[in-house]
């Protein structure tokens, strides 16, 4: 049986990861958009998806990958309910990813006159 090199695996599962980031890089943002709040994620991450202590993490500009993004989904940590692939399918689940990864950042606090404190 010939050895695989490290350099061959390294290479492969680069290229796993990259066709997985691609294919979630794909998904389409407009229907994330409205899956975000058609499948109710907003009530417990924002309109923004900034998330609040109470109801859930920060997801906007998440830095999970697709799989570990899916797989907080399907097997939620906490109180999240699960979304099945029934309830929100791998091809939504990659539109919502796209969606959230695109995100502009907040503004910095200092831009904002009103969060200024008065001196």
């Amino acid at each position: 049986m010939k050895q695989l090199s490290l350099t061959t695996v390294t290479l492969a599962l680069l290229t796993i990861v990259t066709a997985q980031a691609q294919q979630a890089a794909g998904g389409d943002v407009e229907h994330g958009k409205t899956l975000f709040r058609e499948t109710g994620c907003y009530q417990c991450h924002g309109l923004a998806g900034q998330g609040a202590i109470m109801t859930g993490p920060r997801v906007s500009r998440t830095e999970l990958p697709f799989d570990a993004f899916v797989n907080q989904l399907r097997h939620p940590v906490n109180q999240m309910p699960p979304y099945e692939a029934a309830v929100v399918s791998d091809r939504d689940a990659a539109d919502i990813y796209a969606y959230l990864r695109q995100m502009p950042a907040p503004p910095d606090a200092n831009s904002i006159p009103l969060l200024k404190v008065a001196r």
